[in-house]
């Protein structure tokens, strides 16, 4: 046994290690929209040289084929290689109807649609579809933008928006009448249906809101036209019914 002494030592003063840990390399989602390519890490926090940070997104906007380097924080990296924007965009024919539209798309076997919030693709949620696609419409004009797909690669976005219909008619407020206090004005009322809130005006201008069935103003010097609003759930207004009111 003593003659085993030194060869451990020997051993330990080696220095073995243990095989070093394997470094993650960076999983990331890529996609080549018209001019721009936008970079989303799957997982864990990464940074890319070149590219601008927005939201969950990293963006560049280059029409030529390149190459980047994805660097994952504190780990490994990846490199990757985009191919250029695509020349062609989608040829778009658009039938309206009173409650949807349908969307004709030509040039390419896919598409994909996105909606346009404050002018940029929400990437998210996006729909691929082939040939046609319904879109309904709302009582808010909606804006969508088309892209055409060939090998993974999209084209520029045609961009389009959506009329809003008709609002929906709003109930108006019954029984409304004017109540005479000795240092203020009354208006009072009822309203059986489902409402958000009312707008109470005075000869046409806005003095106030309320989520009662009753409005205190100052009394009024002269002959005086109120005029009080529903706003349905939805935030549409009535047209309005008034009183009158003279001192």
């Amino acid at each position: 046994m003593k003659r085993l002494i030194p060869f451990f030592f020997l051993l330990a003063s080696c220095g073995i290690k243990a095989n070093p840990e394997v470094l993650k390399v960076p999983e990331i989602e890529v996609r080549r929209i018209g001019q721009k390519v936008y970079v989303k890490s799957l997982s864990g926090e990464v940074r890319i040289d070149g590219f601008e940070r927005q939201g969950d997104y990293w963006v560049r906007e280059e029409e030529r084929p390149f190459c980047f380097v994805v660097e994952r924080i504190g780990e490994g990296s990846k490199k990757l290689c985009v191919a250029g924007a695509l020349e062609e965009k989608p040829s778009l024919k658009i039938s309206e109807g009173e409650a949807h539209i349908e969307v004709y798309a030509s040039n390419f076997e896919a598409y994909r649609l996105y909606n346009l919030i404050d002018s940029s693709l929400s990437l998210e949620n996006a729909k691929i579809y082939r040939e046609s696609i319904q879109l309904e419409r709302d009582y808010w004009e909606r804006c969508y933008a088309i892209t055409g797909i060939k090998e993974s690669v999209e084209s520029q976005p045609v961009e389009f928006c959506v009329k809003p219909k008709p609002p929906p008619t709003v109930p108006e407020v019954d029984g409304l009448e004017v109540r005479e206090g000795k240092q203020a004005l009354y208006l009072v009322w009822s309203y059986g249906q489902d409402y958000r809130e009312f707008v109470i005006y005075r000869d046409g201008k806005e003095i106030g809101r309320t989520s009662g069935f009753a409005f205190e103003t100052e009394l009024p010097k002269g002959k005086t036209t109120f005029t009080v609003r529903a706003v349905s759930p939805l935030g549409f207004e009535s047209k309005g019914r008034s009183v009158d009111y003279s001192p």
